[in-house]
């Protein structure tokens, strides 16, 4: 997979010894999200189902300014594209790095001519990041919001 940029943004493939990292940027975007919708965090539980839900080929590692700074996962479905994981590190949140990536993957979904899903917790202030950025509510279950971005005909 090549490295793309995008304002000094770049994605790239993962590497055998990024597992940890990838664990604890999951575990500090995603905990208080989980307790607050579910009443509890499992590290045990949530580490298992990391390391069994992504690929090697669907993962990616966010860099800016040469730094790791977040992890995206784009799943490949038969006419559509699925945004799997999505997460920024605190410290790099609410400076345009998550914009800029989903930028980047709706270019990439763009040229495919396929539309960008996700699901959202209900109680993650992320959906607006993904609204600013075009994506619209398709449906909802429990707990998630569905949303959908379509390209550009």
């Amino acid at each position: 997979m090549q490295t793309t940029v995008v304002n000094l943004v770049q994605l790239r493939a993962i590497r055998p010894e990024d597992g940890p990292w990838l664990w604890s940027v999951h575990r500090i975007t995603m905990r208080s999200y989980v307790i607050e919708t579910w009443g509890a965090w499992d590290d045990a539980g949530e580490r298992e189902f990391l390391e069994r839900s992504y690929t090697v080929e669907s993962m990616r590692i966010i860099q800016q300014d040469g730094r790791d700074v977040g992890l995206c996962e784009v799943q490949r479905r038969p006419g559509e594209r699925y945004l799997a994981r999505f997460g920024v590190i605190p410290s790099r949140q609410h400076a345009g790095v998550g914009t800029a990536v989903l930028r980047l993957i709706q270019a990439e979904a763009q040229q495919a001519r396929q539309s960008l899903c996700l699901q959202v917790l209900k109680v993650n202030p992320a959906r607006r990041l993904y609204e600013r950025t075009g994506f619209k509510l398709s449906g909802e279950t429990a707990t998630h919001w569905l949303m959908r971005w379509w390209p550009e005909l």
